[in-house]
């Protein structure tokens, strides 16, 4: 009888898992330890589980790390940051039609007998040295106008928040599209083998959380390991 077979079979249990466990260790170790010496060499492409697209970046990046917070169902922009005063000459006036140029309109407003033009009740100023307008619902970002960027760019023709909300995260209103941490991903590579390069936190409370759905943070049609991984 082969003596190496002999000895499997007279093995205990608890032998064998005892030994399979030193065995899967030492290899996990040595390929951790094969990892690090590639680093060391040089060669972090290899060592990088998506290593970055050639050319990518495009130029030497400062920032380490990234927190995105998209919280829906926030305040208007109209009464927050986007002031607009000459609503006030329009208040309570018929919603002119070339404003709406034939726009269909939400379940919501679509019972109503009239649409009248409803300007921001609150009260507006231009603050910091980049002159920003904020409202007086926001005291505290008003100290610090100069340290905050405004992009007041992003516009889309959606009517209803769950298509707006999926453009903003996708830059497209049709579900299956990779999102932005997805791109990031998928552009940038990972910095480690053994963690995520992009997480997503799903907020959970007495009510249901957010609705953050796996599509505002998926990878589309990207390969699945530019995904979220999802926390929470």
């Amino acid at each position: 009888m082969d003596p190496i077979l002999d000895y499997h079979q007279q093995q205990t249990r608890r032998q064998f898992f005892s030994g399979a466990g030193l065995k899967i260790g030492g290899l996990a170790l040595a390929g951790l330890l094969g990892s690090e010496q590639i680093a060391a060499a040089g060669n972090s492409v290899s060592a990088n589980m998506h290593p970055a697209l050639p050319g990518l970046p495009h130029f030497a990046p400062k920032a380490k790390r990234l927190i995105y917070l998209h919280m829906n169902g926030a305040p208007s922009q109209i009464d927050l940051f986007d002031n607009k005063p000459i609503l006030q000459d329009y208040f309570d006036k018929e919603l002119p039609d070339s404003i709406r140029n034939g726009q269909r309109i939400t379940t919501m407003t679509s019972g109503q007998a009239r649409f009248p033009v409803a300007p921001s009740k609150f009260a507006f100023e231009q603050c910091g040295e980049g002159r920003i307008w904020m409202s007086e619902l926001v005291p505290h970002m008003k100290t610090i106008a100069d340290e905050i960027t405004m992009i007041k760019s992003v516009s889309t023709e959606a009517i209803n928040h769950d298509p707006a909300i999926t453009y903003i995260n996708t830059g497209t209103q049709q579900f299956g599209h990779p999102s932005m941490g997805a791109w990031m991903s998928y552009g940038l590579g990972s910095l480690s083998d053994n963690l995520p390069s992009y997480v997503v936190m799903i907020s959970v409370g007495k009510k249901p959380g957010q609705a953050l759905y796996a599509r505002l943070w998926g990878s589309g049609f990207l390969p699945s390991q530019h995904q979220g991984v999802q926390f929470r």
